[in-house]
């Protein structure tokens, strides 16, 4: 499944984009609740990325690190970039 470099790259950054998709859509849900709602989903959120990303990793333990190190820089960018971009309810707008 994973036998090359290149592979595990790919799979690792499909894992990123399923990962920071849920996350994205779990905060989008919790925009508009209480700061309290939002900040535990965030929480759970972050609790869950690291948890997956030691999970991943402990299951490639017995694979070569040049595997293992382009699975997790893969998840880890792709989980990333989901979180870079802003969560605003109304769009470019800046609070006075």
């Amino acid at each position: 499944m994973m036998d090359s470099a290149w592979s595990a790259a790919g799979l690792g950054a499909a894992f990123g984009v399923l990962n920071g998709w849920a996350s994205r859509t779990a905060l989008r849900r919790t925009l508009d609740r209480p700061d309290a709602v939002f900040h535990s989903v965030f929480a759970a959120g972050l609790l869950w990325r690291l948890t997956f990303l030691a999970a991943s990793v402990w299951f490639l333990r017995y694979k070569k690190y040049i595997i293992i190190l382009p699975f997790a820089a893969a998840l880890i960018f792709t989980q990333f970039v989901f979180e870079v971009i802003p969560l605003r309810k109304d769009g470019t707008k800046r609070d006075p």
